[in-house]
């Protein structure tokens, strides 16, 4: 499969709905914490909670791909009722765009996902608000 060639900006944006929050996954823990966009609440979450246990400079979706089942940030992607959107390669050279959930994805094997490439992550707004720091 080739490589997926980006822009600098690709995959780079916050989009805010009544319900949901959708978060481009090339951005870096270290963006989130400087993005204006980003709910104040999940830059605090991100601030505390993710990076003492993941890169500063990793990219979201990086992190989220390589994801396992004892990842001490699992359970915090679960409590804000993460989905993710993933490109999935075909046989055919396209690729196929599905949601999932984080639990779905570390399930497939990491064979299998090398070549997955993970759009964006949508987070509940009401998990959101409910989150306990």
């Amino acid at each position: 499969m080739a490589e997926l060639q980006f822009g600098e900006n690709d995959y780079k944006y916050v989009i805010q709905e009544f319900s949901k929050t959708m978060i481009g996954a090339r951005y870096t823990y270290r963006e989130i914490l400087s993005a204006e966009r980003v709910p104040f609440k999940f830059q605090t979450i991100v601030d505390r909670l993710i990076v003492p246990y993941a890169d500063i400079d990793m990219m979201l979706g990086d992190h989220l791909l390589n994801m396992t089942a004892d990842d001490k940030n699992k359970r915090i992607f679960e409590n804000l009722k993460a989905k993710l959107r993933i490109s999935i390669p075909q046989a055919d050279g396209s690729y196929t765009t599905k949601d999932m959930s984080l639990g779905a994805l570390i399930a497939i094997d990491p064979e299998e996902k090398k070549d997955y490439f993970i759009q964006e992550m949508i987070i509940s707004n009401l998990a959101l608000f409910g989150f306990k720091l």
